[in-house]
């Protein structure tokens, strides 16, 4: 199986807590559990990203799936994302097989893929993230890239750290960074914090220690701040030939394409 949304979810709200120094654990194994530098820049980071009232993301995303016999199947996905606060979201996921569209305008919700031709509306309202947090209540629907708005709202509730340490120094793409590790029941992370003044997670891993199989998510984030997002952006219209289905069928969007 995939490592789920909310697993996914916990590792971004996870990451409103954790920092930066030296590489050797083993140094470090009389250290604290968790370190009081991690914890604190990566609340550094949440803070900065509560004060962006727009951006653009994009992801390259890898997700293992864990077949029969512990055979592991590699997924990869590009995602993208605009968002204008606090109330507006345009989000897309694609790879080879299936897509996803999910456009939010602050009261009307729609889902549509291209890989099933069908596609959902349903009037909602809220912000972003207490949109996802309904979602993902009453109907199985996983939105790309929203998990990052854990990191992003002071309503997230912060998970138990069972640990949580500073790698230190790494480049994502060119770009300086942080790397942090950290650990709860059942799953292992690990966040690359950009340096400087604007601290923006470049890339993060989960890996699902409490399968055998330890199945492994990965991600690396594109990011542009307060970018011109033209307000269609925000507005869905149904293709020609696309299928209205109730979004409690929400399932048989994005089916896979064979």
């Amino acid at each position: 199986m995939r490592p789920s949304r909310f697993a996914i979810r916990r590792a971004v709200v996870l990451a409103a807590w954790c920092a930066a120094a030296a590489p050797a654990f083993a140094q470090r194994d009389n250290g604290p559990a968790v370190e009081p530098e991690a914890i604190a820049a990566l609340t550094r980071m949440g803070k900065f990203l509560q004060t962006v009232q727009s951006f653009r993301v994009k992801g390259d995303a890898s997700t293992e799936e864990v077949l029969g016999q512990d055979l592991k199947v590699e997924h990869d996905t590009v995602s993208s994302m605009e968002v204008t606060r606090p109330d507006h979201v345009r989000a897309e996921q694609a790879s080879d097989r299936r897509h996803r569209l999910v456009v939010y305008d602050g009261k009307t919700f729609s889902v549509y893929s291209k890989s099933s031709g069908y596609y959902a509306q349903a009037p909602m309202s809220g912000t972003v993230y207490e949109l996802g947090n309904r979602l993902e209540k009453d109907y199985p629907v996983q939105l790309p890239l929203l998990d990052l708005f854990a990191w992003a709202d002071d309503q997230a509730k912060p998970p138990e750290i069972r640990m949580a340490r500073v790698v230190g120094f790494a480049t994502i793409h060119g770009v300086a960074c942080d790397q942090y590790v950290f650990r709860q029941d059942g799953q292992d992370w690990q966040v690359w914090i950009q340096r400087g003044a604007q601290p923006l997670p470049r890339r993060l891993v989960v890996t699902v220690t409490s399968q055998p199989s330890r199945p492994r998510y990965s991600a690396d984030y594109e990011w542009t701040l307060n970018p011109q997002v033209a307000a269609a952006s925000y507005q869905f219209t149904p293709p020609a030939g696309a299928v209205s289905v109730p979004l409690a069928r929400v399932k048989e969007i994005a089916v896979p394409s064979r």
